[in-house]
């Protein structure tokens, strides 16, 4: 170790110097091929962005010296995770993302004595297209949306008023297509936000070019889209509660349930009044009375004497003939009566189909082998009844319920996929990357210590060249030549090697002339 160490400090500060570098570049190389070569260690900061709020983003970000980077053909930014905190207070302090539209904002900035009846519409109309485009886009599933909506507007001089139309254009975010109950949401925001609107003149469309739903479509037909959806959930409710209360008896994977449900989706109104004949109340009365006399004279004498003019006559004696009274009397009576109005607007189950298939017992046989053994009819009994219980079973509905004990397919006994090699698996488990950053590494740090430290150890190692103690020039009197261990100033191998070191290429031109002398001699 001491001789080591001596041959070390003979080297000089040089020397040394060149060795720790070398040492200090393969030791880094090699820290950044294990640290850069793994998965990026940064946080996602937003994703399912704009182009133009990734674009506003990365400029406020590189203003605030925060590193970045940028994923999803730019719709998403990276940030690593000690600066995601900061990164978002930064961006909300600059209301980043702003998203793609403005909506009612548009009118904070204009001068009200500027416009016109034209540019105040066309304003209205973008403002509600901004705002709904930003209600659409929280949905989950949708990165982005444009709308344009119509709004309803009546002509000069005519009655008839154009009906409010819009369409949507969806950006889905994932490969997935959006579901139904989705879009019947976008249709009823759209419809409820513009006056006028109704969900049968609204297109919506996605950036695959599918229809979702089409403009122009009746009441019926998205009735019908609904009945089938409140079919399709019913069936599935009553099998999820079906199979959860078997499997709690059973086990897991020992029943199969299938559901079938027929509704009758049918809309009446029926008005239906009835009267109570004992319920009469006397709702008004009128009476009235009508009394009448008849009388005669006793002087019937009809003459020329009693007909002319200033005739006196005696007055005679009036006779009564007959008298009359009469009296009605109206009353009228009000009976009471019962209006009902029904209106069956809800779906009406009509029959109930389940299927119930269970698996066959493990029982040991005989000889001690796992046999299948179909279910007892008691246990199949007691299940039917407990499906029936659960379903809400009615016979004069029709309802049908079906149990059967059946041996499952066994999983074991499928023909097995064929076996991976040991390759096959190697390449598929991810680890193949990680081991050749590791074996790249290290054939770099071997080749560092075959090319540039074994040659400095060897010549470090190498034992000292020993001086001939009986050369002598003039006899045994004479001075012996001094050997390089010889300490001194007039060592003369020691100054030759200093010479080659300050001159190492006037050195080799010197050696190649004398080398080429002694083959030409």
């Amino acid at each position: 170790m001491n001789k080591l160490i001596e041959n070390l400090r003979a080297l000089g500060p040089v020397k040394l110097g060149a060795m720790a570098a070398v040492a200090v570049g393969v030791l880094a190389l090699m820290a950044t091929l294990a640290v850069t070569g793994g998965p990026s260690p940064n946080a996602t900061l937003y994703d399912g962005l704009g182009l133009k709020d990734a674009s506003n983003i990365t400029t406020a970000l590189a203003a605030a010296h925060i590193k970045y980077e940028i994923g999803d053909n730019g719709h998403s930014i990276m940030v690593e995770p000690t600066q995601l905190d900061q990164a978002r207070l930064l961006l909300a302090q600059h209301d980043l993302p702003a998203g793609s539209s403005s909506g009612f904002a548009i009118f904070d900035h204009q001068n009200p004595l500027t416009g016109s009846d034209f540019l105040d519409r066309i304003d209205e109309t973008r403002a509600i297209d901004g705002e709904l485009e930003r209600t659409i886009d929280l949905i989950q599933g949708i990165r982005s949306s444009r709308v344009q909506v119509v709004l309803p507007q009546a002509d000069d001089f005519s009655l008839h008023t154009a009906p409010a139309q819009a369409s949507v254009m969806l950006s889905l975010a994932g490969a997935a297509p959006l579901d139904r109950q989705s879009i019947d949401a976008i249709l009823n925001l759209v419809a409820s936000a513009v006056p006028g609107l109704k969900p049968s003149n609204i297109s919506i469309a996605d950036d695959r070019g599918d229809l979702l739903a089409q403009a122009g479509r009746n009441d019926n037909a998205m009735l019908d889209a609904r009945d089938a959806s409140l079919k399709q959930a019913t069936e599935q409710h009553l099998t999820d509660a079906v199979r959860s209360m078997l499997d709690a008896a059973l086990g897991p994977n020992q029943v199969r349930v299938v559901t079938a449900v027929s509704m009758n989706f049918d809309r009446t109104a029926q008005t239906a009044t009835s009267y109570d004949p004992n319920g009469q109340v006397v709702r008004s009365q009128q009476q009235s009375r009508t009394k009448s006399n008849r009388t005669e004279n006793d002087n019937k004498t009809v003459s020329v004497a009693n007909n002319l003019p200033g005739a006196s006559t005696a007055p005679a004696t009036p006779k009564s003939v007959d008298a009359t009274s009469r009296t009605d009397q109206t009353t009228n009576y009000e009976i009471s009566q019962t209006v009902k109005h029904t209106i069956h607007a809800t779906p009406e189950i009509t029959r109930i189909s389940v299927a119930v298939m269970l698996d066959d017992v493990q029982v040991k046989g005989p000889k001690g082998q796992m046999i299948t053994r179909p279910r007892s009819a008691a246990t199949i009994a007691r299940i039917q009844n407990l499906v029936q219980t659960a379903i809400g079973y009615d016979k004069a509905r029709g309802d049908v319920v079906d149990v059967q004990s059946m041996a499952f397919a066994n999983t074991n006994t499928m023909i097995a996929a064929p076996k991976q090699s040991l390759l096959a698996r190697f390449m598929s488990s991810g680890m193949l990357m990680p081991l050749l950053r590791i074996v790249v590494s290290g054939l770099i740090a071997l080749a560092a210590l075959l090319v540039v430290f074994r040659p400095m150890v060897r010549r470090l190692t190498a034992p000292p060249v020993p001086a001939s103690a009986d050369a002598a020039i003039g006899g045994p009197n004479q001075a012996a030549i001094a050997g390089p261990d010889q300490e001194g100033a007039d060592n003369p191998i020691r100054a030759i090697v200093e010479l080659i070191d300050r001159n190492p290429e006037d050195s080799v031109a010197v050696i190649r002339g004398w080398l080429s002398q002694e083959g030409t001699s």
